[in-house]
């Protein structure tokens, strides 16, 4: 049988060296040496009594058995991480903390004023928001560090790893520019097909979510002229008579009032993204955490409810 004296140390000296793709990298982020890091991968495989790495060329890979060794010991620590927070949250007497995942949309001009209110109304608590792509919103919610997400997206999410509450649907606006002769006031989805496109790049996920909402009314090819990677450097775009864009209408909503875009109207149809609050299956949110999405909950359907 395997030797349970395993210190989480050792576990933690091993996942760098997984993560970090070697020994020198992961001695390095540990700031020991590179000697200190193979004994204890050495005394680890002996507690163990398993060979966790072979030889793959010049690198190294994991083995089968070290492959499992690694799934349990990124747990072991996830939980160690987790009870830390709840403990230093115990011994602080702090109201609560919590540390949100997002998509950038969603945390660029949803989430901050929900955010900014609540603050205001509990000074003791402690958030922070992560915005970046769905895909390491969602990764952060999965390994620990972001206590759950809320993000945009089209994709079905992993039953066995996630638990996702579809809390709301942002409306989606065309918009164009002012002075723009290429689109009038309104386009028909024939209409559509012809226009020149400022897109998110191909593979992001508000590409897919724009292309998905386009499909339901039978767009499935667009005139892309641009890929950009933000909202704001889209609004540029259209600013500038490169195209049309479909984003978010809460995205746009200061540049329409300030009339420094127009919208164009798809006749016919409105379409709309899918917005959900994700959590880690099995996660468990401390109250403080469940009273943080329940308002988040509540105030992003105001927010977006009053731009429909």
């Amino acid at each position: 049988m395997p030797d349970n004296r395993i210190s989480l140390h050792k576990l933690e000296v091993f996942c760098s060296v997984v993560e970090r793709g070697g020994v020198r990298l992961a001695a390095e982020d540990l700031f020991v040496s590179q000697p200190v890091v193979s004994a204890h991968l050495r005394s680890l495989e002996e507690r163990l009594k398993v060979k966790l790495f072979q030889r793959d060329g010049r690198g190294m890979k994991l083995t089968e058995a070290g492959a499992e060794v690694h799934q349990w010991a990124t747990e072991v620590l996830r939980g160690r991480t987790e009870l830390d927070r709840s403990l230093r949250d115990i011994s602080r007497g702090v109201a609560g903390r919590a540390s949100i995942g997002s998509s950038m949309s969603v945390g660029n001009y949803v989430l901050p004023q929900v955010l900014v209110d609540f603050r205001r109304a509990h000074p003791q608590a402690s958030i922070s928001l992560h915005q970046s792509t769905v895909e390491i919103a969602l990764e952060r919610t999965l390994d620990g560090r972001s206590d759950f997400a809320v993000v945009a997206t089209d994709a079905v999410l992993d039953a066995n790893s996630f638990e996702a509450e579809l809390i709301a649907r942002p409306p989606f606006c065309l918009v164009a520019a002012l002075d723009d002769e290429q689109v009038g006031a309104s386009a028909t989805v024939a209409e559509l097909t012809a226009l020149p496109f400022v897109c998110p790049p191909a593979g992001a996920a508000i590409r897919r979510s724009q292309d998905s909402a386009l499909a339901s009314i039978g767009v499935v090819d667009r005139r892309v002229e641009i890929e950009l990677g933000s909202a704001e450097s889209m609004k540029v775009a259209v600013q500038g008579g490169l195209g049309v864009a479909l984003l978010w209408r809460e995205s746009v909503r200061r540049e329409l009032e300030a009339g420094l875009l127009r919208e164009v109207q798809i006749t016919g149809h409105t379409l709309y993204d899918k917005l959900y609050l994700v959590r880690r299956r099995g996660k468990r949110l401390t109250a403080f955490q469940t009273t943080l999405t329940t308002v988040l909950r509540d105030g992003i359907r105001e927010l977006l409810d009053q731009e429909r």
